[in-house]
C-alpha cells in the first residue's frame, strides 16, 4: 500500500482510490500519479517522467506526456478532486499537488485497514476468535474451523469450550487479560486432536478489545488467535532429534577409545 493524504494505492491489485472514491485509472496514468506519490516533493522534468516509465525503444513526445497529465487530471475530477491532483511548473516540468502535501502530513498515523489485517492474518496461517464475558462466540474468521476439534460445535452463541476443549481450566487467565492485569495469554504447543484437518501444532493467544466496537452492548470482548506452528515445531523436534543421536554417537565413540585403557 501506498498512502498519501487521502490517496491510497494497491499495489497489488493496482488501483487508486481518493477519500474511499475508486479513480478509474488507464496503466500508464496509473504509473504516473504512483510515480509522483514515490516522489511528493519534487518537480519531475519530462526527461525523468521518461527515464522512470518509459523503455529507451518507446520514447514518447512530450506531447504525449502532456496528454497522459491531462487523462490524469480529469479522472480525479470525475471524483470531485477540486484542484489539479498534478500541478503544472512551467518550463520544469509537474510535480504532485502541494495540497496534498499537507494531507500527508496531517496524516502521519495511518492504521491499517480491516481488509488489510485480514490478509496479513491470512498470509500468516493465522486464524481468530471472538469470545464475550460469559465465554460465549460472537464471532470468528472464515477458516477457523479447521483450526478446532469440534468443529459442529463451531457456532456463534455457543459456548467456546464446547469447540475448544483446551481453553477449560483456563478461565480465570482469559478473565486476567479481559481486566487488563496481563497484556495476552498464551498457550503453545497444542498437539492435533480428533480433527484430520487441524494443524498438527497450534499456538493460542488471547488479546483483549478495548474499543469495544465489536459489540454494541459494550461487552469487553476477548480476542483468541490461532497461529499453525507444525512446521516450526516439527523442525524443532527435528534438531532435538538430531543433538540426541549425535549424543549417542559420541558418548559410543568415547567407550571405544577409552576400552584400551581399561584393558592395560
Amino acid at each position: 500500500m501506498v498512502v498519501c493524504g487521502k490517496i491510497l494505492v494497491d499495489t497489488d491489485a493496482r488501483t487508486v482510490s481518493y477519500d474511499g472514491k475508486i479513480v478509474t485509472l488507464h496503466p500508464k496514468e496509473y504509473d504516473l500519479i504512483l510515480l509522483f506519490l514515490n516522489y511528493p516533493n519534487h518537480v519531475l522534468s519530462y526527461e525523468i517522467i521518461i527515464e522512470k516509465l518509459w523503455d529507451f525503444d518507446r520514447i514518447p513526445t512530450h506531447s504525449s506526456i502532456r496528454s497522459h497529465i491531462k487523462s490524469l487530471r480529469q479522472a480525479f475530477k470525475k471524483i470531485n478532486f477540486k484542484s489539479e491532483i498534478i500541478e503544472t511548473v512551467h518550463g520544469i516540468g509537474y510535480r504532485l499537488n502541494r495540497l496534498i502535501n499537507c494531507q500527508k502530513e496531517a496524516n502521519a498515523e495511518i492504521s491499517p485497514s480491516l481488509y488489510v489485517m485480514k490478509k496479513f492474518l491470512k498470509s500468516q496461517a493465522i486464524e481468530y476468535l471472538v469470545i464475550d464475558e460469559s465465554f460465549l462466540i460472537k464471532s470468528m474468521s472464515p477458516l477457523l474451523h479447521d483450526y478446532c476439534d469440534y468443529p459442529e460445535d463451531l457456532k456463534v452463541g455457543i459456548d467456546a469450550g464446547h469447540a475448544f476443549p483446551e481453553f477449560i481450566g483456563f478461565e480465570k487467565a482469559f478473565e486476567k487479560v479481559r481486566n487488563k492485569e496481563c497484556e495476552r495469554f498464551e498457550i503453545k504447543g497444542v498437539a492435533r486432536s480428533c480433527n484430520p484437518n487441524r494443524p498438527e501444532y497450534i499456538n493460542f493467544y488471547a488479546i483483549a478489545d478495548d474499543s469495544n466496537k465489536q459489540d454494541q452492548s459494550g461487552e469487553r470482548l476477548l480476542f483468541i488467535f490461532f497461529e499453525d506452528v507444525s512446521e516450526h515445531m516439527i523442525y524443532k523436534q527435528r534438531l532435538v532429534q538430531i543433538e540426541n543421536e549425535t549424543y549417542l554417537l559420541l558418548e559410543s565413540a568415547n567407550r571405544e577409545f577409552s576400552l584400551p585403557k581399561i584393558l592395560v
